[in-house]
């Protein structure tokens, strides 16, 4: 009887390291398994469209599509996302199949026919070179005049006043963080780059101002992205 309960308890604990192995190699595996393909970018990348309420969403090649989106116009036409962009607020199914309303001006950007558009300054402004450090331009507000706090030129009742210039900007992969594109920004972010960065810095100063877009490239060059397929 002893041999018996002896021989259960050896198979008990057995099957116990069994199940073990068998539960954490499946729960191993399993992230493994749900990780996407990452390709690296280059123009014949496809970007996938719809809407991104952040970066990560765009660094992830992961918007809301236009099927999700709840608006009284065809799907099929081009400017479909322009035309949803142009309310204050917007509609879609989330997924556990629940409609909710999104404000316009929250959202990072979108893609539309494969185009990344970026929610910056007065509207959404195409991204015309992705990589490492991305480039665009944008349409910014800017007060007229300048304000006397100890005097209050401005009649009653009278709106500030605003002009618009465009400016151009950059956006850091790594953080998302959208930067004016001018040499203090560059500077910084090739010092991740020990090469590029003392080649930079050996650049008199108005040479470093003429040279910001190649750096651009020659960073981009180096330092590919990736983003799911």
């Amino acid at each position: 009887m002893q041999r018996m309960i002896g021989i259960h308890q050896k198979w008990t604990g057995a099957w116990k390291y069994i199940l073990f192995f068998l539960t954490l190699s499946v729960y191993t595996s399993m992230p493994l398994c749900a990780q996407p393909k990452l390709v690296q970018y280059d123009k014949d990348f496809s970007f996938r469209d719809g809407i991104y309420f952040t970066f990560a969403d765009f660094k992830n090649n992961n918007p809301i599509p236009p099927s999700k989106i709840i608006f009284n116009s065809n799907k099929n036409d081009k400017d479909f996302l322009k035309y949803v962009l142009s309310k204050t607020s917007f509609t879609y199914i989330d997924g556990f199949g629940k409609e909710v309303v999104y404000k316009s001006e929250e959202i990072w950007g979108y893609c539309s026919n494969g185009v990344i558009y970026i929610n910056h300054g007065v509207d959404y402004s195409r991204v015309t070179i992705i990589g490492s450090i991305s480039h665009f331009v944008a349409t910014i507000p800017m007060r007229v005049g300048v304000s006397d706090p100890f005097y209050n030129n401005q009649p009653f009742g009278e709106r500030e006043q605003f002009t618009y210039v465009s400016e151009q900007f950059i956006i850091d992969f790594e953080s998302g963080k959208v930067l004016l594109f001018n040499v203090e920004n560059i500077e910084v972010l090739l010092s991740r780059d020990e090469a590029l960065y003392k080649e930079f810095l050996a650049l008199k100063k108005k040479q470093k101002r003429n040279s910001i877009f190649l750096y651009m490239r020659k960073y981009n060059e180096k330092h590919a992205v990736f983003f799911p397929a």
